[in-house]
């Protein structure tokens, strides 16, 4: 029997956590961001990953 994994962890990558490199400005967001909203600065995902 197979069990379906989102009923053991329904954890959704369909939003990401954002923080700017620069400015440290963070924002949610379900598309990519390139750049930050405030200063066009490097942003990087800070979602913690889930195994």
């Amino acid at each position: 029997m197979t069990k379906n994994l989102t009923s053991i962890d329904p954890y959704s990558p369909s939003v990401g956590y954002y923080e700017c490199l620069e400015c440290s400005y963070r924002e949610s967001s379900a598309e990519r961001l390139g750049t930050c909203p405030m200063c066009e600065g490097q942003v990087h995902n800070i979602a913690v990953p889930r195994e």
